[in-house]
């Protein structure tokens, strides 16, 4: 390896010289910038309680003080995710909001299951997306939230508009999660989001996730608590989890299901 000219900056040097620069002495070019990795701050996260995916995420769960999106079409578990990961939240104390849009969460549903809803918020989704920034704008300037939930139904945030979010999400230390059937935003609009997750019928497709190779899927065998549809479209909590003892109601969620089994019980999970 060639040696680094003395005095020099990195940005002085040609890209042959560059090349030829070895680990000892990049140390020395940036020692005033490294810190031992014991001295480094793990970034929060809120776990999902699903082990893979929470040791896969840079956060060790859903990035918390950032955007996440969910999409995935009715019934491949999106919400169900969401949901589990505020149980776990409420469980502890902590509050928790959801602004509905298509599919809207019952209260009521999922306190006769059992969550603790005492610190659960539940508002309706305003008609129009200048609204709905500005409700968002509010459940996070008021810093009592860990985490947001926001079901975008039909309405699509500008970037711009998810850029302040992402600004205030930062400053409040906010998970804020949206949801909506497709991988609505592209390109640079796709950037402002830590977390990109795509829900199917056979495997949870990571698109994005900052600091971790992606795209990277995992299995839909792995397990998590499920929720399913009750009359009128409410949701409530069921007991249920992939792979355990009720496998015969959920192979649809399984690679090794049948192609058509998907089309008894799509419509019993979340979006």
């Amino acid at each position: 390896m060639g040696e680094v000219r003395e005095g020099c900056r990195l940005s002085e040097l040609s890209i042959n010289e560059i090349k030829q620069i070895s680990v000892a002495e990049l140390k020395e070019l940036f020692a005033t910038h490294l810190r031992a990795s014991d001295h480094l701050k793990q970034p929060e996260g809120l776990a999902t309680g699903i082990e893979a995916l929470d040791r896969f995420l840079f956060w060790g769960g859903l990035p918390k003080g950032a955007l996440s999106l969910f999409f995935g079409t009715l019934g491949s578990g999106a919400t169900s995710l969401w949901i589990e990961t505020a149980a776990r939240i409420l469980g502890e104390g902590r509050w928790v909001a959801w602004v509905n849009g298509h599919v809207p969460l019952s209260p009521l549903s999922l306190h006769h299951k059992g969550m603790d809803l005492s610190r659960f918020v539940s508002v309706m989704a305003p008609s129009d997306e200048k609204r709905l920034l500005w409700l968002l704008q509010e459940l996070m300037s008021a810093s009592l939230f860990d985490l947001i939930g926001c079901d975008l139904g039909s309405m699509r945030l500008r970037e711009h508009q998810l850029r302040k979010l992402q600004k205030h999400a930062r400053q409040t230390h906010t998970a804020l999660v949206f949801h909506s059937i497709e991988p609505i935003y592209k390109g640079s609009a796709a950037s402002v989001f830590s977390l990109i997750a795509g829900f199917e019928k056979r495997r949870l497709l990571i698109e994005r996730a900052l600091h971790r190779p992606t795209p990277h899927s995992f299995s839909r065998s792995v397990n998590y608590a499920r929720f399913t549809f009750h009359t009128g479209d409410r949701i409530g909590l069921g007991t249920n989890t992939f792979g355990g003892s009720d496998r015969q109601e959920h192979e649809s969620h399984s690679l090794s299901a049948p192609a058509g089994a998907a089309d008894d019980t799509s419509a019993q999970d979340t979006k």
